[in-house]
């Protein structure tokens, strides 16, 4: 009670003290000072390294940041050294080079940098090569675990391979960075990737098996515990801090105390004191993902999983009852336990996985009942065999073979799942209203059932349930369900919804009608690496988008296309396209003819739109106006005319010259007012194109820039910015913004920015 009581007052002081009792924790004094990009010089103790193919990571404490005759402290910084050169643990060094503020999300769904490492205490960066000594002092205990991680994982990639080295070095060492991508993700949407991190599962496997050879070896528990322990700590002080290996050490240190002191271990209380510890070391631990899924399972085994055992014994008679020989019983009891212990794992931590990955496993349950059974002969293997070949004993290459053999099987069985329909369902971020009622339920749910099992406990009886109970049972349940299903976008989306990514220096516009059609329009960029994985698919999925009805490709450009063909490419991971909506084929180009085979060679469906053609939906047109014939480059962009009862958007590539001549005159040649609400701003901004014949013939309320935070071509032009000023219309920038958002209701008209507030702007309709 006293640790949830100062969890909860830790609680509120993160959520209401950010600007006072807990400042220090979300600003650095050094990002208030000095201009992001500014040269400086960082000092500091080297505390740990990690390599990686391209560069070497420094983690440095007790930092000093020197600036314009300023020196100002910081507890943590972080060097990415290009030049790899090696350094010991516990140097003091000191590095020159452009001081660099890690990213926050610039769209929603988005992975932000910042409030990764913010956690984490970091809050700036460096890529330099340009480090030198200044005392070349070792920390005799961390260097030599560093080598000795170094080692290790270098022997386990050799003698298993990059592919399945890699994800042996993540699930021993930690040490993520050495698994593909494509590994990764391929784990996390089976709902597998806890086997990669270093979790209670490791930890128990390693501090216990230690704990109990010393004790059996000495016959003492104090042996045995604090050899444990500290065998523990070292392996932790190796591998790394992370929030689920700190959680698992202090639970087996009092696990391990209880035995030593002849005192009862309680589960609950020890994860308590967890939850507190790392709360002391890192009050903004609430906020990560990680400690809300370790603790988020906990939970579920400690409080769900028995009231979901006493249900399940209600509904189904006992192995007792049945005349089944004793060797099945066991068996068909521990598949039971096993099954309702990982749904129940499943069923804590769901608004969880919803909120930071926006989808969930579908057959995550089930696999998981193939994959932690064998985990623990992994783990046997992995370590024995690492352990001996790394001490030179040729015989620890077997228990690399076995690994390699178990890791091939995961991969097989996650590929098989993958082709079962459905295999993962995207549902989008829910609502903190729906997350909220969903836990409310569940506890309900819990104390409803503890309370009609506390009747029958003293008999040993089984639950039995009343018409009337029953009811409640199944009402609590079902409310518990549905607030999440209630609050996910699906059900919440607006009755039109635009949204003009960041995408860097690029275009990627997205649009959906309620109930009706999604589009994409371009989506590509020329200064974000693989920006359709981690910028457009993630926000696809924040929203709950699952397939996109409608892709339209302006033109051939890398900034527009680059991030469709990763999509492509991905049919099996990301966001599924159901139609790629090209211009006209007399305007190809080499790569336009490329994205055709590409899109062809997967299946996916591929039109033509030509000028005047048009894709609906249920009340939203798109209407192709541009190109016309002869036209190439730029000037060849598809412009798209979208309209939505009296709210008119226009869609303009990077049209520009020639183009956004003809284009003038057919808009002339139109009928009636050719106001429209909204303009994408063509080419990024570009001088050479948003012409003043184009403005006074458009008349733009709002005008949006897609355009790189300081890009190289300086886009938007300041002839551009004059010109649109001069014209009346209100500007916005996605370099500045981030995502722009056009939310429309009714007959409200909403502008939302990601980054900054736009005070929500609001367009009346005419």
């Amino acid at each position: 009670m006293f640790c949830l009581g100062f969890l909860i007052l830790v609680f509120v002081s993160v959520n209401w003290g950010k600007d006072t009792i807990l400042k220090k924790y979300f600003y650095s004094p050094a990002e208030t000072m000095i201009s992001e990009g500014s040269s400086v010089t960082v000092k500091g103790m080297i505390d740990r390294r990690e390599k990686t193919s391209d560069y070497q990571i420094l983690y440095l404490k007790n930092c000093s940041i020197y600036y314009q005759n300023q020196i100002i402290y910081e507890s943590s910084f972080i060097i990415y050294d290009t030049k790899k050169q090696y350094w010991k643990t516990g140097t003091v060094v000191e590095a020159f080079g452009a001081y660099t503020l890690f990213e926050s999300a610039r769209n929603p769904g988005n992975f932000s940098s910042r409030e990764f490492y913010q956690i984490r205490k970091v809050y700036a960066c460096m890529w330099t090569d340009n480090i030198i000594c200044v005392d070349d002092k070792r920390d005799v205990l961390k260097d030599s675990l560093s080598i000795l991680r170094e080692k290790w994982s270098d022997w386990i990639l050799k003698t298993a391979g990059e592919e399945y080295g890699g994800m042996l070095c993540a699930v021993i060492l930690g040490e993520k960075h050495q698994m593909t991508a494509e590994m990764k993700e391929r784990f996390q949407i089976n709902g597998i990737a806890h086997i990669l991190a270093i979790s209670g599962l490791h930890l128990s496997f390693v501090g216990l098996g230690f704990y109990r050879f010393v004790r059996r070896m000495t016959g003492s528990y104090t042996a045995g515990g604090i050899a444990g322990m500290v065998f523990l700590l070292l392996y932790i002080l190796m591998i790394g801090t992370t929030v689920s290996a700190v959680r698992a050490v202090i639970m087996f240190c009092i696990r391990v105390g209880a035995d030593m002191s002849g005192r009862v271990y309680d589960a609950p209380t020890s994860a308590a004191a967890a939850a507190a510890g790392i709360i002391l070391w890192r009050p903004l631990a609430f906020y990560d993902a990680g400690f809300q899924l370790s603790f988020g399972a906990i939970l579920g085994i400690l409080f769900v999983f028995p009231a979901i055992k006493e249900v399940a014994v209600s509904f189904v008679p006992t192995f007792r009852e049945k005349k089944i020989s004793v060797p099945y019983k066991w068996a068909l009891h521990r598949f039971s336990e096993a099954v309702l212990a990982s749904l129940s794992i499943q069923i804590t931590t769901l608004p969880v996985i919803l909120w930071h990955y926006y989808q969930i496993p579908s057959y995550g349950v089930l696999l998981n009942l193939v994959v932690i059974p064998l985990m623990s002969v992994l783990l046997a293997a992995g370590f024995v065999g690492s352990v001996l070949g790394v001490a030179g004993i040729h015989i620890g290459v077997a228990g690399i073979r076995v690994c390699q053999i178990i890791l091939k099987f995961y991969e097989e069985v996650c590929i098989v799942f993958e082709k079962i329909p459905g295999h993962h369902f995207i549902t989008g971020r829910p609502e903190m209203a729906g997350i909220i009622t969903y836990y409310g339920c569940l506890i309900a749910v819990l104390f409803f059932v503890n309370r009609l099992n506390s009747k029958h406990r003293i008999n040993e009886e089984k639950i039995k349930f009343t018409k009337v109970q029953l009811c409640v049972f199944a009402s609590l349940s079902m409310i518990c369900l549905a607030s999440i299903w209630c609050t996910c976008p699906e059900n919440t989306q607006p009755d039109l919804e635009i949204t003009f990514l960041d995408v860097g220096q690029g275009d990627g516009i997205f649009i959906r009608e309620k109930d009706g059609m999604t589009c994409l329009i371009d989506g590509g960029s020329s200064d974000v690496a693989k920006v359709g994985q981690y910028r457009i698919e993630p926000f696809l999925k924040s929203r709950g988008v699952s397939e996109i009805d409608y892709v339209f490709v302006t033109h051939g450009d890398e900034d527009h296309i680059c991030g469709i063909e990763e999509m492509i490419r991905r049919q099996n991971f990301g966001v599924r396209i159901g139609s790629i909506v090209f211009p006209d084929v007399s305007v190809w180009d080499e790569k336009l003819e490329s994205l055709y085979q590409l899109a062809s060679s997967n299946g996916i469906r591929t039109v033509q739109m030509k000028e005047g053609e048009s894709v609906n939906g249920k009340e939203l047109h798109m209407k192709c106006l541009a190109p016309g014939k002869g036209l190439k480059g730029n000037e060849a962009s598809l412009v798209i005319g979208l309209s939505y009862h009296d709210l008119d958007v226009l869609f303009t590539g990077d049209v520009e010259g020639n183009g956004e001549e003809m284009l003038v005159d057919k808009l002339c040649m139109g009928k009636g007012d050719t106001q429209i609400e909204i303009l994408k701003a063509a080419h990024h901004g570009s001088k050479y194109s948003t012409s003043e014949e184009f403005l006074e013939i458009v008349r733009p309320k709002l005008c949006v820039i897609s355009a790189g935070r300081k890009n190289l071509y300086g886009h938007p032009h300041e002839e551009t910015m004059k010109r649109l000023e001069q014209a009346g219309a209100a500007c916005v920038r996605t370099d500045e913004c981030g995502a722009v958002t056009v939310r429309v209701r009714g007959e409200e008209v909403a502008v939302i920015s990601h980054l900054i507030s736009l005070s929500r702007r609001r367009l009346p309709l005419l």
